[in-house]
This record gives structure tokens, C-alpha cells and sequence, in this order.
């Protein structure tokens, strides 16, 4: 009865809070929290399915909190405290840069609690482990799939996520460097989207007007591949879109053929992996500073498969 009346009250305090919580504790607190910024993204939905999912199979003493430091910063630096101050073994975070964060993830190691990076790397002085797809690997492999759907020869775009996105340089290094090996294909230019739909249409119609010889865009979000293939509707000429992630939409698109594929993060192994290494921590097994848990690649043939 007391770890219902804790879970009831846990509750209670989130609901008021405005957050989140998947709880598969089976103690008074649990051993390992996770913390995940939610985005809205179909990325970090897969994040917390990972971790949801190894949990029930470890059957991990472990909760999960959605937080949001941009809209809700006090409730939730207070859940991160609360989590500081218990008898953590571990924590898995999606970080941000924030010095209220900071503060409790150096109190955090202070203590000797387990800290697990996921999808960026945390602080360089707060030392952890980092759990990640290689985006500029990814963005590489993409740019051969647009290379294939090309045929090896033309002009062709980068329609990039907004460069105060880390990322955004990250997969416009892989792109370009994919570009590189085709000596028949030019880059006409790069350009910030924002990771907008309604502002890549506007961009990719001034760019058909100015350029309509081009034949290949990489889309480097799914925003922006809908936004492509939505803008591409209007215009004649055959231009093959390789997107970055997807949603529902961007799968859609790619099984009626307007998107010729797409290089996802694997993002539910990222989760996943996390609680393992949380896990493996606990039982005084070493654990790497780094994981890679590489990309998922998706045609349209590989999507009839399914």
C-alpha cells in the first residue's frame, strides 16, 4: 500500500507541475531517473519508447519525467533536485544549456551519480556517458542515396534545420562531404529553412525560379522533406528529395514515391541503450564515454517491405 500511496502522490505533483511521468519503479524511489525535453518530435517519442521498453524488460527500478526548461525551468529543476538528493544510482538526461542544470548535474557527479547524455553531449566539465547517432555520418549517407537517386550527375540543395541548431552544422559537414565524391554533381547552395514546412516552400520556390535545372534536394528534417515534396507538387520536373528522421507524413510520402528516401537517427535505440548502460552501471560494470547507436536507412522499397 505505501508504493501505491507514493506513486499516487508522485502524481499529484507532476500533474500540478505541468510535466509527464512513466513510473516502473518498484521501491520507495528509484534508482535511475530519466529526464527528456519534450519537442513535439517523433525523435524523442522513440527516446522515451526506448527507455519505457527496456525498463519493463529489465524490469528497471527507473522513472521517466518529460521536462521543459524553456516554458517550465522551476518544476523542472525542482523534479531534477528531488532526484539529486535521493539514492541515485544513475541519471539519463536529454541536456540543455542552462546553468540551473549545470548546477545540479555537478552535484550530481558529486555524488557520485551515473550521468547518461542522450542526443547531445552534456557539459565538458561534467563528465558522462554519451549516448548518440553520428548525425554527420548520417547527413553523409544520405547525401549518397540523393548521389544514387540523381544518377551520379546534376544540381542539387541542402535545406537545413536552423544553424543555432548544433546539428545543423553536423549534417551539411556529411552532406557536403558525400557531394565530394560525385565530381558531376554541384551544390548550388545551402540554405536555413528553420525547420519550417510553410518557410521551405517559400525557399525551395525561389530557388525552382532562380535554378530549374535542379534535381536533387536533401531535406535535413522531416519538416522540411514535407515542405520539398509539397513545393515539388506545383513544379513539372522530376526532383529526387532525400529527407533526414521522419514522422508520419514523411513516411507516407515516401511509400507514394514523392520522397526517394530518408536516413533516420536511430532513436529508439538511444533510449534503449541508455537504461542498459544505467543498468550495467549499477552491477559495477565499466561503461564506454561514447555510444554511437548508428542510423536507420529507408526507400521506398524497403517501406513496401513492411
Amino acid at each position: 500500500m505505501r508504493v501505491i500511496a507514493v506513486i499516487c502522490t508522485l502524481l499529484l505533483i507532476l500533474v500540478l507541475a505541468g510535466c509527464n511521468v512513466v513510473l516502473t519503479a518498484n521501491h520507495d524511489y528509484a534508482e535511475v531517473y530519466a529526464f527528456i525535453s519534450s519537442d513535439g518530435s517523433e525523435h524523442r517519442r522513440l527516446i522515451i519508447d526506448g527507455i519505457k521498453d527496456a525498463a519493463d524488460l529489465y524490469n528497471a527500478n527507473l522513472e521517466v519525467y518529460n521536462i521543459n526548461l524553456t516554458d517550465d525551468e522551476e518544476s523542472s529543476i525542482n523534479l531534477i533536485k528531488k532526484a539529486v538528493r535521493r539514492t541515485t544510482k544513475a541519471i539519463i538526461i536529454t541536456p540543455a544549456e542552462n546553468q540551473q542544470l549545470y548546477k545540479q548535474l555537478e552535484r550530481a557527479r558529486e555524488k557520485g551519480i551515473h550521468l547518461i547524455y542522450l542526443d547531445s553531449e552534456g557539459p565538458d566539465d561534467i563528465p558522462g556517458t554519451y549516448i548518440y547517432s553520428d548525425n554527420e555520418l548520417a547527413a553523409e549517407k544520405a547525401g549518397q542515396m540523393l548521389a544514387e537517386g540523381m544518377k551520379h550527375r546534376g544540381k542539387a540543395v541542402m535545406l537545413n534545420i536552423s544553424s543555432d541548431d548544433p546539428k545543423a552544422l553536423e549534417r551539411q559537414n556529411g552532406f557536403c562531404k558525400a557531394m565530394e565524391e560525385y565530381q558531376q554533381i554541384s551544390i548550388i547552395n545551402i540554405f536555413d529553412c528553420n525547420g519550417s514546412k510553410e518557410n521551405t516552400q517559400k525557399t525551395l520556390n525561389d530557388i525552382l525560379a532562380a535554378f530549374p535545372e535542379i534535381n536533387g534536394v536533401f531535406a535535413a528534417c522531416p519538416e522540411i522533406a514535407a515542405g520539398t515534396a509539397a513545393a515539388l507538387s506545383q513544379w513539372k520536373q522530376e526532383v529526387k528529395i532525400v529527407g533526414f528522421d521522419f514522422t508520419e507524413e514523411t513516411s507516407e510520402l515516401l511509400r507514394k514515391g514523392q520522397i526517394f528516401g530518408y536516413v533516420s537517427q536511430n532513436s529508439y535505440k538511444i533510449g534503449y541503450e541508455a537504461v542498459e548502460t544505467a543498468l550495467n552501471i549499477i552491477s559495477g560494470q565499466a561503461v564506454p564515454d561514447r555510444i554511437d547507436t548508428g542510423c536507420e536507412v529507408r526507400t521506398m522499397y524497403s517501406m513496401s517491405q513492411k
